[in-house]
């Protein structure tokens, strides 16, 4: 019996859908996960996403942020944001926002501040929020905001329950030697349980300046609390800088995020090639937290491989990149920006998007993978 032309055309019909749903499906992502006009206070530029599952509603995400208002770019704010876990590329801002700001005149933060990295620490219930800050013009001191996580994990963030943990830095620049650093800033913060003890540990990557020049590369610090801290200097760099793995020469290496992906550690960094002409996410990795850290290639992840949603007049350049792992599917948010007239990225105007990561990429020397944007 042959099938009439009605089903055939209905098969025909079912399986051409079914094919284009699966195509999209598939196929690469990019959003605008911030409205970056929609509020004064980050109309020039959002950054540094620091994303956490809600310790109190399965499901959904609690998100950290910075932003900058172009009416002050010397100054900048910290906000938060919600999303389902199902749907991470939409982001539902606080209208309260900023919910952390400068501190009072007279403090060491009074200037301004930027957003390093969270932690939820649930033996505290409190979210850990470090952050760079100054009473200057650049963030030169690293400091520590604890917030309690509250009932739902959301609504108990705002400004009158996150405290700052004492009156001063918990990580200022080293003038004397080996470290001779003027500033410290922008810092990745991981914490593990010790194999032995079961005591944590806590590791802190962090950029610098001073003698060896303008973010030069990552240096680390560790400590038993989060809270205080002891500077490493690494012997082994082979050019003498004390850093965690071998940087590029004129590079600036600034704002970082820390995770562990299968038996791998991996940085995701941005880096601003020759002084900043284009910044890039790049990645160091190891097998310890602290040390046998490694730089992969400047152009292993460069945003002009992302097929298919790469756009020059929007993601020219890119920083604070974070990668995350939501559902079994993986994101990457950033912020970007067109290459700007001027030719000077600090006139650019940065929005925050998210791309889903659907390209699986091995890790050189490692047999864990990234996944990057792109076909």
């Amino acid at each position: 019996m042959k099938p009439s032309p009605r089903w055939l055309a209905f098969v025909i019909t079912f399986l051409f859908f079914g094919s284009l749903l699966s195509a999209m499906a598939a196929s690469p992502a990019a959003v605008r996960v911030v409205d970056r006009l929609a509020y004064s206070w980050q109309s020039q530029q959002v950054q540094e996403p620091c994303i956490l599952p809600n310790p109190k509603q399965p499901g959904r995400l609690v998100i950290f942020y910075s932003g900058v208002p172009a009416t002050n770019r010397a100054v900048a704010f910290i906000g938060k944001a919600w999303a389902e876990a199902a749907d991470p590329l939409h982001w539902h801002l606080d209208p309260s926002n900023p919910v952390f700001s400068p501190g009072p005149a007279g403090s060491w933060d009074h200037g301004t501040i930027r957003l390093d990295c969270v932690l939820y620490v649930p033996e505290e219930d409190a979210y850990y929020i470090y952050y760079s800050g100054t009473s200057g013009s650049i963030q030169d001191h690293i400091g520590l905001a604890i917030c309690p996580a509250g009932k739902d994990g959301y609504s108990s963030i705002r400004p009158e329950n996150i405290a700052r943990f004492g009156d001063v830095p918990v990580l200022a620049p080293r003038p004397e030697k080996p470290f001779l650093e003027e500033m410290a800033s922008q810092s990745a913060v991981w914490r593990e349980r010790d194999a032995a003890t079961h005591a944590w540990r806590w590791f802190m990557y962090y950029s610098y300046r001073g003698k060896d020049g303008i973010l030069p590369g990552l240096r680390l610090a560790t400590s038993k609390d989060g809270k205080h801290w002891t500077r490493h200097f690494n012997r082994d760099d082979p050019r003498g800088m004390g850093q965690i793995f071998a940087s590029t020469p004129d590079a600036y290496y600034e704002w970082h995020q820390i995770s562990k992906i299968g038996s791998t550690y991996v940085l995701c960094m941005e880096v601003g090639k020759n002084r900043g002409q284009r910044w890039r996410p790049v990645f160091a990795v190891s097998d310890r937290p602290d040390r046998g850290w490694r730089q992969l290639d400047l152009d292993f992840a460069l945003q002009t491989s992302w097929t298919g949603v790469y756009r020059d007049d929007a993601h020219y350049h890119v920083a604070t990149p974070a990668l995350y792992e939501i559902n079994h599917d993986w994101y990457l948010f950033v912020q970007a920006c067109p290459r700007p007239k001027s030719d000077d990225y600090i006139e650019g105007h940065w929005d925050m998007w998210g791309f889903s990561c659907p390209r699986a990429v091995a890790i050189p020397g490692h047999p864990d993978q990234l996944h990057l944007p792109g076909q």
